[in-house]
């Protein structure tokens, strides 16, 4: 009997257990500073950024601009779409010394293993957030 539950707890922990990685989300700036790339992208989050390319309202990531007034103001622009790495041009260009608040959708969940272990995970998806600064 301890041998047949060894091997069903085992075969368990395996089968649980993936060895295949979830490639993480990398934001940055673009070499030459014009525009954000999000790479590292997943086929979920891919299918959806290119179903929303042609969509006016982007519900997948936003870029703010913030100030030290306290006045935040929200960049708009154009999405490309190549192989697995979305890139967002600004309509204006984004200048040197600002810093810059990107908020995405792309590759989240509703929370990571350890969340879900510890009955942590909220009712709606966990936006993941960068500060860059030009």
């Amino acid at each position: 009997m301890f041998s047949k539950l060894t091997l069903i707890i085992a075969c368990c922990l395996f089968f649980s257990c993936s060895s295949e990685r979830k490639a993480s989300l990398a934001i940055n700036f673009s070499p030459d500073s014009t525009a954000i790339i999000f790479s590292g992208l997943d086929e979920v989050s891919l299918f959806r950024a290119k179903e929303q390319a042609d969509s006016l309202s982007n519900e997948l990531f936003s870029v703010i601009e913030m100030s030290a007034e306290s006045m935040e103001k929200e960049i708009v622009g154009k999405t490309f779409i190549k192989d697995n790495t979305l890139t967002f041009v600004p309509d204006s260009p984004l200048v040197k010394g600002k810093t810059y608040l990107v908020q995405t959708l792309l590759n989240s969940s509703f929370g990571k293993t350890a969340d879900i272990l510890k009955s942590d995970v909220g009712r709606t998806i966990k936006r993941q957030e960068k500060i860059l600064e030009r």
